[in-house]
């Protein structure tokens, strides 16, 4: 449980809805540093759009890692290929060939592997806070670093979501 990091949102109405619900967290135990409001209209942090451009990068590079060691593993297999069929890419040296054979596989492995996990960065839950500060509510953002946090985050989110009419909550 080294990083144990969720975000749990709530959409409200109002912006005393929602301020009512994150008094109730830090009364629970939630670090008012841990918590958000974002209203429509004003500027976000941008300690938040940091954060989300460093989890980004990070997912971009863990996919192009993959991707390169596929690539690399469809290299080789490509090599082990052409060698049992005796077919030689360079006469004059086929080790050569062998290695052009795993690079070029390795590097199209992680051109492909970091394209596809940038297609894949953007979640329902950037598209649902996106939504619902353009429509004019306010979201609540509770960052929580344990089990316990998330669950009484939830509750809580949860039941002050049900008495606002319209309101929907999220977890990530």
């Amino acid at each position: 449980m080294e990083n144990y990091l969720h975000r749990v949102l709530g959409v409200y109405e109002t912006r005393a809805a929602a301020e009512a619900a994150l008094d109730r967290l830090v009364q629970r135990g939630l670090p008012r540093d841990k918590a958000r409001l974002l209203e429509p209209g004003r500027s976000r942090e941008n300690e938040e759009a940091t954060a989300d451009s460093d989890d980004v990068l990070k997912e971009v590079l863990r996919d192009g890692a993959i991707g390169t060691a596929v690539g690399t593993l469809a290299g080789a297999a490509g090599t082990v290929a052409l060698a049992a069929a005796n077919i030689s890419l360079f006469v004059a040296s086929p080790v050569l060939g062998a290695l052009s054979m795993l690079g070029w596989g390795a590097s199209l492995g992680a051109i492909v592997g970091a394209a596809a996990g940038a297609e894949n960065s953007k979640g329902d839950v950037a598209d649902l806070v996106k939504d619902a500060l353009a429509s004019g509510h306010v979201v609540l953002v509770a960052h929580t670093a344990t089990e316990e946090q998330t669950t009484y985050a939830r509750q809580i989110i949860g039941d002050s979501m049900a008495a606002e009419p319209g309101g929907a909550a999220a977890t990530t």
